[in-house]
């Protein structure tokens, strides 16, 4: 797959996401991906018209404005009140973007989290200063954009999104403890850029950029690609559950540690203080990489993922109890039809189907019957007549299918 950013910004997805300041590039229109200047995206009309999803206003001055959702209001009749309309997400309303934005996850070596959104500007209107909490892509598609921005200054890669005219996210002091601006005017003192943006006009910007697009001259219509990288905290975060959690003594309630009565709550620190100690230990023993495959499991789950990566590799899964499988011959095929139905009993089931050599029954027979967590080996063991390598592929399509999950941190030992 090539890389779908070359074409734009003549620079590899790697390198142009490496870049701590922001990256313009003019071009035709033409240049950019078919979905993003025909159909829906051909006029903000041709938007307004098929657009079904929730909708965001905005509207005021550099210095002071304010972006809120908005529900049972047409857009075309929002942006004929002067507002900015945001589009949250258009990913279902064009189809073909997802193959784009996976061919950059791709590209920039990450799971699943890029998300595609527009922005239809009415003349007057625009966003205040503020910065967002990812990197962004932005493509200007109709009329013309005046866009202002500065870096930073204040702290670098800022896990949240802020302005100072706006709420403080309750993450805001993790990255501004150390100094932050208490007004837009403080702001605005910095070196900042404005450049004019026509169709076939993109950018990288860097999250933490501070940027402004208040008061535009013209009506315009842009698109936006957030980029939402898990940060390594998060990977720590998400392998520390997985892994941590196995520990009866991890999930147990820390009862009296609030307590008044420092007698009372005495225990419960000391308990806490023991399992710090103990985990502080055991991370320097847990592999690094066991935590992006358990990023990419866990988003599947949940759900932010939408396809379970079938060539990673775990050593254990469990099977599901609300999951089953349906089989049948397919003498077409010469295969055994598994249907595999899961997800929750109050609706009906997703189903999947997958074929299999009639000789692997045996193995979703065995896996059916289980009661806890297995490894790959301990099913080559019950059935040696497997070869490892298959298992592990039959093993990856049934935790697509949702019959089993992977376990995808380290076994905890007790000792």
């Amino acid at each position: 797959m090539s890389d779908p950013l070359q074409q734009v910004f003549g620079l590899a997805s790697l390198q142009l996401f490496a870049s701590t300041e922001l990256v313009l590039s003019h071009g035709a229109l033409e240049r950019f991906p078919a979905f993003m200047r025909e159909g829906a995206m051909e006029s903000t009309e041709s938007l307004c018209k098929v657009y079904t999803g929730n909708l965001e206003v905005a509207k005021g001055s550099v210095v002071d404005g304010i972006q809120t959702g908005v529900n049972g209001v047409h857009p075309t009749a929002l942006l004929k009140l002067g507002l900015t309309v945001f589009f949250p997400d258009l990913r279902r309303l064009l189809p073909k973007s997802n193959e784009w934005l996976r061919g950059l996850e791709a590209s920039l070596g990450l799971p699943e989290c890029s998300s595609l959104m527009a922005f239809a500007n009415a003349a007057g209107s625009g966003l205040s200063l503020h910065h967002d909490r990812y990197d962004q892509l932005f493509f200007q598609i109709r009329g013309q954009k005046r866009f202002q921005y500065a870096p930073n200054g204040y702290v670098e890669n800022p896990d949240v999104q802020f302005s100072p005219n706006g709420h403080a996210h309750p993450d805001f002091a993790r990255s501004y403890r150390g100094g932050f601006p208490l007004t837009s005017e403080e702001v605005l003192k910095k070196p900042f850029q404005s450049v004019e943006l026509l169709p076939g006009s993109a950018f990288f910007m860097p999250s933490g950029t501070w940027h402004t697009t208040a008061e535009q001259r013209t009506d315009s219509l842009s698109l936006v690609v957030a980029v939402r990288a898990p940060s390594y905290l998060d990977l720590l975060k998400n392998l520390l559950s997985h892994y941590a959690s196995q520990a009866p003594a991890w999930r147990a309630r820390p009862y009296g540690a609030w307590s008044a009565e420092p007698s009372v709550a005495q225990a419960p620190e000391h308990e806490l203080a023991r399992l710090m100690s103990d985990l502080g230990e055991r991370l320097k023993r847990l592999p690094a990489g066991d935590a992006f495959k358990a990023w990419s499991a866990h988003g599947f789950t949940i759900g932010t993922q939408s396809e379970y990566v079938t060539s990673q590799r775990f050593e254990r899964f469990i099977r599901l109890p609300n999951s089953s499988v349906l089989f049948e011959d397919d003498a077409t095929l010469s295969k055994l039809r598994c249907t595999v139905l899961s997800g929750p009993t109050n609706r009906p089931q997703a189903q999947m189907v997958l074929g299999i050599e009639p000789e692997a029954r045996p193995l979703v027979d065995w896996i059916l019957a289980s009661h806890a967590a297995f490894t790959p080996a301990a099913l080559c063991e019950a059935l040696p007549d497997y070869e490892p390598a298959e298992v592990e592929t039959l093993l990856s399509w049934l935790a697509r299918a949702a019959l089993i999950r992977p376990l995808p941190a380290p076994e905890w030992d007790e000792g």
